[in-house]
């Protein structure tokens, strides 16, 4: 269950923490702070990380990974990340993953969501259209799909 209880205060603290390299407390200290299940806290906090290395890749750099992406080329991409924006293999590897499944921060202001999704699909990315969707309408798997199959 997503967490929607958090306090700023606790957000930016275990962002805070997410920044320094300690996910583990920062998984705690939302747990603690908002009764939160294990599993709910640490999606909460992968959230964090991708936020927090968004804003470590210039715009530049974020197009031509989203542009390798689009390409079908994942590992490319996450390489691309690791030469020029100075990201870890695994960070990079969790960029890619997040920009692919539409959890990226920022990623309504590259246009309206049809559009997108119609990219996705035009490149043969089915899974990143569908999982797109869903990450920013919070529908059921089975719904962005059908979703997707209407945008034909």
């Amino acid at each position: 269950m997503p967490i929607r209880n958090a306090l700023p205060e606790t957000r930016a603290h275990a962002m805070k923490l997410v920044a320094d390299g300690k996910p583990v407390a920062a998984v705690r200290l939302v747990r603690k702070a908002t009764g939160a299940d294990l599993l709910s806290a640490k999606v909460y906090v992968d959230g964090l990380k991708v936020e927090f290395l968004a804003g470590r890749v210039p715009a530049e750099v974020e197009a031509q990974v989203r542009a390798l992406v689009a390409e079908g080329k994942p590992r490319e991409a996450v390489k691309h990340l690791v030469r020029t924006a100075g990201l870890g293999l695994k960070d990079g590897k969790q960029y890619v993953d997040a920009l692919r499944d539409g959890r990226l921060p920022g990623a309504a202001a590259a246009g309206p969501l049809s559009e997108r999704v119609r990219a996705f699909v035009a490149s043969g990315d089915r899974r990143s259209a569908v999982a797109l969707v869903s990450a920013e309408t919070g529908m059921t798997p089975e719904e962005a799909d059908r979703f997707v199959d209407a945008l034909d």
